[in-house]
């Protein structure tokens, strides 16, 4: 039987502490860590999986796209939506408000930059039954709302874990890109907060350097080590984050675009700190 190679670009998509990264740990490395830990910017696992049909193999590659779940990071969010052909629509069955998120703020975002692309809903956190806010009925109706299919999951238990990426990888398999929107990344962007300045400068920094992966990885090194809540930056911290990012670009940027980028940043952050 022929074997043919497919990759596809698929992306979680949710709030914040919902339960993303642990169902991705659950599915790749089959291991779960109920300490949570905000991701910023995106990271991209690689995951192989078999789809057999009547007259060929498929090996499949999902490059699974983890997405910042803090609202409000447009910039950086947009660019890591272009080339979606399938998204994980993920809410905490044990917080109401992070399902109206979906209808709210993801999936309209998200289809600025995609236009309309399959999705399943995911409800996880099945398995702390006594603190469920959110009904059967609410879940299957906004599933239904958007034609999509829908799972109740645990990453801690792994209900559904192995079926839901199963399907996903099913429904984007045989889907081409198609028409992508104009990204928002690109749009004018309004700069009104602090959290609109850091969605600036992550994503500036990304464009700039050109590997996507290695700048995030780049940036969570230093947000973190001078203490950036992605939820909330305040002025000091970013200032201190500025600095160091402007350092790192010494390596990709002449000295004069260095300084000229960083004093910008930190107009911008004097101004709305």
């Amino acid at each position: 039987m022929e074997t043919r190679q497919v990759k596809r670009k698929v992306l979680l998509l949710g709030d914040g502490a919902v339960g993303k990264t642990s169902l991705i740990r659950k599915f790749v490395m089959d291991k779960f860590d109920d300490k949570y830990i905000s991701t910023i910017g995106t990271k991209v696992t690689k995951k192989e999986m078999q789809l057999k049909l009547p007259d060929e193999e498929i090996r499949l590659t999902l490059m699974i796209w983890d997405v910042l779940g803090q609202k409000g990071y447009k910039a950086v969010q947009a660019s890591s939506y272009k080339g979606g052909e399938g998204v994980m629509m993920v809410c905490d069955l044990t917080r109401k408000d992070t399902l109206d998120g979906l209808k709210d703020y993801w999936i309209p975002e998200l289809r600025k930059v995609v236009g309309e692309v399959p999705m399943i809903f995911v409800g996880n956190k099945s398995d702390l039954v006594e603190e469920r806010q959110i009904t059967e009925e609410e879940f299957c109706a906004m599933a239904e709302e958007f034609g999509s299919s829908h799972y109740t999951s645990s990453a801690k238990t792994g209900e559904n874990v192995e079926d839901i990426f199963k399907t996903l990888g099913e429904v984007v398999f045989g889907t081409g890109t198609g028409e992508i929107g104009k990204p928002a990344a690109e749009e004018a962007l309004e700069i009104s907060s602090l959290l609109d300045v850091a969605d600036l400068i992550i994503n500036d920094f990304c464009e700039a350097h050109g590997d996507r992966d290695t700048a995030m990885a780049m940036i969570r090194q230093q947000f973190s080590s001078v203490g950036v809540n992605i939820e909330r930056p305040d002025k000091e911290t970013l200032l201190k984050a500025a600095e160091r990012l402007a350092e790192l670009e010494r390596g990709f940027k002449d000295d004069f675009a260095v300084k000229t980028t960083l004093a910008k940043r930190k107009r911008l952050i004097e101004q709305h700190g």
